[in-house]
Parts: structure tokens; sequence; C-alpha cells
């Protein structure tokens, strides 16, 4: 018994530590149940081996699901009936001491574990025995406030052996402890990435392509493309690659030589031939715009054969326009 008066004070006296640190990890608490005494009577004639048990929890949360912990429990009245000593009735008390292991089974609710070491007192008519023996439990801890947890727990204490004392101990408890100091964290702020944008404006681009240059882009009277015409097309090709915020107008012209229904019909074909090619090498149709003018819209005299070579032409312009990357 005197072990068991020094133990509870022991326990009082380190509780203060709970509330001197306001950002400490301490907790204290309580727990009440039922108490169960096993193989306490070998001599029969015993009665019931369940009485209410309880006691007081403290302990010490590491954090990463770590926490050492003790507890003062009382475990019961008995009526017992060991051999060499006959009937008698006593007090168990305990102290124990474990660290305790947690296991996250949602974001408030842990399953946990304690494997550690029991110093027990049994107090009878009989005679006074103490001794140590090792202490198992397992538990369910669900954290209901900041402050406030909830558990219940399954506590061993076997072979508790000592003079004419051999006996189990089996403890149901629910609890309640108290964790000061101690805080949600708060949800960490947003990171918010700015997304830069470098915006360019490029300009307008305008090509002309007529019989009067060095290149040739159709044959006379022909609307398909040369094979020289892909070289002059490029610079073009590649603006409208580079840049799909790009588009084309492609005008077809002709001299006034022949009929003006078939000068009409010659424009078209060739500016349609120009974005056949824009097309074929992945620009999309709908980024071009292909008009035929025929003989109307000449940039030279048709009585000249340098002029009229100079009407057979294709006009192919880009607008302006701005590119983001």
């Amino acid at each position: 018994m005197k072990k068991a008066v020094i133990s509870l004070g022991l326990l009082v006296a380190l509780s203060p530590l709970a509330y001197a640190q306001d950002d400490s990890s301490f907790y204290l608490g309580g727990r009440f149940g039922v108490s169960t005494l096993t193989d306490a009577c070998d001599g029969g004639g015993c009665g019931s081996n369940d009485d209410v048990g309880g006691g007081v929890i403290i302990g010490y949360d590491f954090g990463n699901n770590f926490s050492i912990e003790s507890t003062y429990d009382y475990l019961g009245h008995f009526d017992t009936n060991f051999t060499g000593a006959g009937p008698a009735s006593g007090d168990l008390t305990a102290l124990t001491l474990a660290p305790k292991f947690n296991v996250g089974v949602s974001d408030a609710t842990d399953i946990y574990g304690k494997l550690g070491v029991a110093m027990w007192d049994w107090s009878s008519r009989a005679g006074d025995v103490d001794d140590h023996t090792i202490l198992a439990a397992l538990g369910v801890d669900h954290r209901a406030t900041d402050l406030v947890n909830l558990r219940l727990e399954y506590q061993y204490l076997p072979d508790m052996d000592k003079s004419y004392v051999d006996v189990d101990n089996h403890l149901i408890s629910a609890g309640v402890t108290f964790h000061f100091g101690r805080s949600s964290e708060p949800a960490p702020e947003p990171v918010v990435v700015e997304e830069v944008v470098v915006a360019e404006v490029v300009e307008t681009k305008k090509y002309v392509f007529s019989e009067a240059d060095e290149v040739e882009l159709f044959a006379f009277g022909k609307g398909e493309l040369s094979s020289q015409a892909a070289q002059a097309l490029n610079p073009m090709l590649k603006r409208l690659q580079d840049f799909e915020e790009s588009t084309a107008v492609i005008i077809g012209h002709t001299d006034s030589v022949g009929s003006e229904a078939f000068n009409q019909k010659l424009s078209e074909q060739r500016a349609q031939s120009v974005a056949d090619y824009f097309t074929s090498n992945g620009v999309s149709a709908d980024r071009l715009s292909v008009v035929g003018e025929g003989e109307s819209s000449p940039v030279a005299s048709n009585d000249t054969e340098d002029g009229r070579a100079k009407n057979r032409r294709v006009e192919i312009e880009s607008p302006e326009f701005v590119y983001e990357e």
C-alpha cells in the first residue's frame, strides 16, 4: 500500500507540468471501466472476479505518433483463496509506464498499442504483496477537439506472481485526456503561381510573287505551282507554322490576255494552289482566305510584255497579330 501512495504522489507532482508550458504536448486524464481478476481462487469458494476499476493518465506526446504514458489505476476489490493463504479479500492497484505507438485510421482517430512495465500492489489481511510485471494494451484514441481526446482501451497485466499471490488482470476502460497547449495546424496557404505572359506584336507581312521575278511560280496559262515555287513560299509558310495565331489572305491576279472569265478562273486556281501548298505542310485551311481578282487589279500596263509579267502575280498578306508565350 505504501508503494501505491508513493506512485500516486508522483503522478500528482508531475501533473502541474501540463500547465507549465503553453506550447507543451503534455496530457492528463482519467479512465473508468471493468476490471477482471483471474486465477485468484485455486482453493475455490470465491465471489465475483469482476469489479469497477479506473485511474489517472499522464503522458507526453512527442509527435510522429509516439508518446510516453503512465497510469495509476485502482483495479478493484476481490475475494481470493490461494493455497497456503486461505480465503481473503484485498485491493489491487498498479502504476504503469510504457511507450504508446499510434497508427492513424482517419484524420482524427488512431489505433494504438502499449508495451511496458507495471508495478502492482496487492493489499489484504493475508499480507501486502508488491512486484512488477509486463503491461500490454491496445486501444482506440479519438481527437474530439484541440483539447480533448476520447479513448477505449484493453489492458492486460499477466503473471502477477509473488509470495502467495499468482493472478492476471484484465481492464477494459473508457477514458478522456486533456492535451494542453495543443492546437490544430492551420491549413497551408495555397501557393499562387502567377503566370508570366510574354506578349509580342507580330507585324503584318506581305509577299508579292509575279512572273517578273526570277522564280517562276506557275507555268504560262497554268494554275499548278512550278517546281521552284516552294523556295519562294517558304518564308510565309514558316510564319504560319511558327505562329498558330497567324492567318493569311492569298489573292491571285492575271494580265488582260484572254477572256475575262478565263482570267478570273485562272487567278482563283493559282491562289488555291498556294493555299494547298500551305495546308499540305500542316497549316489549317480555316486560317487561309483565297481570293481571285482576275485581270481587274493591274499594277502595270498590259500594253508591254514587262507590264503583263508584273500583273501575272500572287499576293500573300498575313495581318498583324499578338503572340503570347
